[in-house]
């Protein structure tokens, strides 16, 4: 049976922003620091690129020159190129609606279960890394978020070996079976960076999309950067190819965007990275006009043997679940499971939350999840939601439309060293530092949940 990747789990990230009631870029509860927007071009730690090992295009560069309006970009790395939205399917889990679909049975008892894992009840997690109390949505916007690059015509061998040195089989999708690889997968265009932070803890993924063919390759710790064959320096280098990886995969985005039953991706559960997550085009279009995919401490792993899931705690749009960090209580929400947003939601002291008051841009992502929903696709260390890498995303839009979306007053200038697509995304998890999954915390009994789970989606 093809062997697993282990995934990592970083509760660490999510006490840092606790911490520092704020202070984390694109991981914790806050607007994000004013200087997380790094000078990567520079981290090569004095490590040999291999540059000679890939057949990557030279010569077209994927930055953007700045926007419109004075704000700097990040030369060199923003994509060039644009979506054609939606991504996936019409018939895939990510476009089916979630409006009237129907509220489980056991819904509160689940969102219960979360929410305590939230505010610091680990005694059904394994291999938690400590506890969390932080019970508020969370958008992975910088550290820990999805880099999105262009892949040109030319290719490239990537060794399937993740950042401690182990080497893993690759996916069916890949005709060379054997341990390690390698896998042949289209090659970026110009330089590019896994998403941070810097070294080895860090998820490392990144996203090569090749337009032509609609292809999405995806990367979980990818490496650019190493002193020899698996002895990467980790994540958040940039360089010229993708050199290794823990995991490797590939997904049309005409398709569904899920894996054969059994299988993982560059995400534990085997669903695509680009599924799912925030881009800078849904904001151009006004509306989020899609499911989300979201990350909790503790999906439910019952087997016996948790490297061999049950299959009943896994379910489409997920192929399969964590075999590494995971809950072993019953009503833990399992892979796949679909929640929420509830009519009207409530603050930590159980009162209700003036949505009116809250920025465009935040309004734009409640819709979202009461129309369509949001999909548990992975583990982490807190209630997380993923976009784009600010790295990479590029918003084309008037400094007047970010003010108005960001809710910020007209003609405020926009913050030297930051994008818009940082702006913009600050300012959304900037407010839904405020909104919890749930309020009222007690060990036996909680008071308002804010997320309702609801009946799963419908499988093409």
């Amino acid at each position: 049976m093809t062997k697993k990747p282990v995934y990592l789990m970083f509760v660490f990230l999510t006490l840092i922003c606790v911490l520092s009631l704020g202070g984390c870029s694109g991981g914790g509860g806050g607007s994000g620091d004013s200087s997380s927007t790094e000078d990567s071009a520079g981290d090569s730690g004095g490590a040999t690129t291999d540059a000679g090992e890939t057949g990557g295009d030279t010569g077209e560069g994927s930055g953007d020159s700045a926007d419109a309006g004075g704000t700097t970009e990040n030369t060199g790395l923003t994509r060039a190129f644009k979506f054609t939205l939606p991504l996936f399917s019409a018939n895939s889990a990510w476009n089916q609606s979630a409006v009237g679909a129907a509220v489980a049975g056991d819904s509160d008892q689940r969102i219960q279960t979360l929410y305590r894992s939230l505010r610091g009840d680990t005694s059904t997690l394994v291999a938690s890394g400590g506890a969390v109390d932080w019970p508020f949505i969370v958008v992975n916007y910088d550290d820990f978020s999805i880099p999105i690059f262009q892949a040109g015509d030319n290719e490239q061998s990537v060794i399937v070996c993740d950042y401690d040195g182990v080497r893993w089989w690759p996916g069916p999708k890949f005709p060379n079976q054997a341990e390690g690889g390698p896998v042949t997968t289209k090659a970026p265009i110009g330089q590019i960076r896994p998403s941070g932070p810097v070294g080895m803890d860090s998820d490392g993924h990144v996203v090569l999309y090749h337009p032509a063919t609609a292809t999405e390759y995806e990367f979980w710790a990818a490496t650019t950067q190493r002193n020899g064959e698996c002895q990467s320096l980790g994540a958040g280098y940039t360089g010229t190819a993708v050199l290794e990886a823990g995991a490797v995969d590939f997904f049309n985005v005409t398709g569904t965007g899920s894996n054969a039953a059994g299988e993982s991706s560059a995400r534990a559960m085997g669903v695509a990275l680009l599924a799912g997550a925030i881009l800078p085009e849904d904001i151009e279009n006004g509306v989020i006009a899609h499911a989300l995919a979201f990350a909790i401490p503790g999906p439910r792993n019952l087997s016996s043997d948790p490297s061999e899931p049950n299959s009943s705690d896994y379910q489409y749009p997920t192929t399969t679940t964590e075999t590494d960090h995971y809950s072993t209580d019953p009503h833990a929400l399992k892979a796949g499971e679909r929640i929420r947003l509830k009519s009207s939601i409530v603050g930590e002291d159980g009162s209700v939350i003036d949505e009116s008051a809250l920025s465009p841009v935040s309004r734009m992502f409640l819709t979202a999840l009461r129309n369509y929903g949001a999909y548990l696709t992975d583990a982490s260390g807190g209630f997380t939601f993923y976009a784009e890498d600010i790295h990479t995303g590029s918003l084309n839009l008037s400094d007047d439309m970010v003010n108005e979306l960001a809710g910020n007053p007209p003609g405020t200038a926009m913050p030297a060293g930051k994008t818009k697509w940082q702006v913009i995304m600050e300012a959304l998890d900037n407010n839904l530092s405020s909104i919890p999954v749930a309020a009222g915390y007690a060990p036996s009994s909680m008071g308002t949940t804010n997320f309702e789970v609801v009946s799963p989606a419908v499988a093409p």
